[in-house]
């Protein structure tokens, strides 16, 4: 797409998610609400959309994206291994603000172009998991803001950082928790959790006890 098409709206009709989801699959870069803060994705098979996410960000391509999932089984073919652990915290905290990080399976590793690890989440939010569900893969995902500054929580902001370089701008009005996920370290033992933010630590700690 030359210009991008944006759509608002806490709900998508099924003609324009069935749109969006056939831009995905070809590789389209999308910015759309979750309930933490605005993302922007791409398929995470497509190393020409991860590429412009990279520009986009202004970040090294050796960072990390994280992956968005409609379900944790979704996440196995890029995933190492999925400790019991994991499907205790997805039960307790999924779909919601907590990101799994996971150690990549060979597959994965050619994804995040050989990185070690991958994080993993199912958002909140109506308009993220019916594009998820309906695209039927991961999209790899970062937040809308340049590298350093605070991410968008709206989507005027999203918009105005990136909406005339992306295919399509989904602005489903402000995002109810306005705070990054917080992440727990699956990879090795002993799990941390390596991010306080929207699930406070405390709660995370208990439920891996």
């Amino acid at each position: 797409m030359s210009t991008s098409t944006r759509v608002t709206g806490r709900k998508l009709l099924p003609k324009i998610l069935a749109k969006i989801a056939f831009d995905l699959q070809a590789g389209a870069v999308i910015i759309f609400p979750t309930e933490t803060v605005y993302g922007i994705g791409t398929s995470v098979f497509s190393r020409t959309g991860i590429q412009r996410l990279y520009k986009l960000k202004g970040r090294h391509g050796r960072k990390p994206l994280a992956l968005l999932v409609p379900s944790l089984a979704a996440a196995k073919p890029l995933v190492d291994e999925i400790p019991p652990e994991a499907d205790r915290l997805a039960k307790r905290f999924w779909p919601g603000p907590l990101t799994l990080v996971f150690k990549a399976s060979t597959l994965g590793r050619l994804v995040t172009g050989g990185l070690a690890t991958i994080g993993v989440r199912i958002p909140d939010h109506p308009i993220a998991l019916a594009i998820l569900r309906k695209v039927g893969i991961p999209l790899a995902t970062t937040s809308v803001n340049r590298s350093g500054q605070k991410p968008a929580i709206s989507g005027t902001a999203a918009a105005k950082l990136f909406g005339s370089q992306v295919d399509w701008v989904i602005d489903g009005g402000v995002c109810r928790v306005k705070a990054a996920s917080s992440v727990i370290d699956l990879s090795h033992y002993p799990f941390t959790v390596i991010r306080d933010a929207a699930i406070p630590k405390k709660a995370l700690e208990k439920a891996l006890q």
